[in-house]
């Protein structure tokens, strides 16, 4: 007999879903990001006289921006869905927070290569931390359906010995 879904499943399923997403993040992503910022660095302090042409930062850029742009609406999702509000709080001081000041400040320069570049290092390491945290909400709720499970199997157990009783 197949039993449905509980809730405690769904949320595992839910939590292993974004546990993937903020993998990918953070292993494909953050190294690419780290690379761009060191690279950054280098042109800036050492290549300053030279003209070197910093489109090759478009690509990497675009792959880095536009994951963590599709990422954003589910990580939040599963966070309101998780009603875990200290992360969502975090998310706005670590993510939101800097971007708006950053438009403030730079309006016209936001998009730039390396204002882009300064503002994707605080979300991977959102993630970072973030994805961490979720191995441990995954663990949570499996040790709580093995627990829903015992009890049941032992009603069960114990519905059986009545019945031969």
């Amino acid at each position: 007999m197949v039993s449905e879904p509980t809730e405690i499943t769904n949320r595992i399923v839910l939590l292993n879903r974004l546990r993937i997403i903020l993998l990918f993040l953070v292993r494909v992503s953050s190294p690419l990001l780290a690379a761009l910022i060191v690279i950054q660095y280098i042109i800036i302090r050492y290549g300053s006289g030279l003209k070197f042409n910093t489109d090759i930062f478009i690509y990497p850029l675009s792959v880095i921006v536009g994951a963590a742009v599709l990422a954003t609406p589910f990580i939040l999702y599963v966070l309101i869905k998780e009603k875990r509000r200290a992360w969502i709080k975090t998310f706005l001081v670590m993510v939101a927070l800097p971007f708006l000041l950053a438009f403030i400040i730079a309006y016209d320069n936001i998009f730039s290569i390396p204002w882009m570049i300064v503002l994707m290092a605080p979300f991977y390491l959102y993630c970072f931390l973030l994805k961490n945290t979720v191995s441990e909400w995954i663990e949570e709720y499996e040790g709580q359906e093995l627990r829903k499970e015992r009890k049941r199997e032992e009603a069960r157990r114990m519905k059986e010995e009545e019945r031969w009783m």
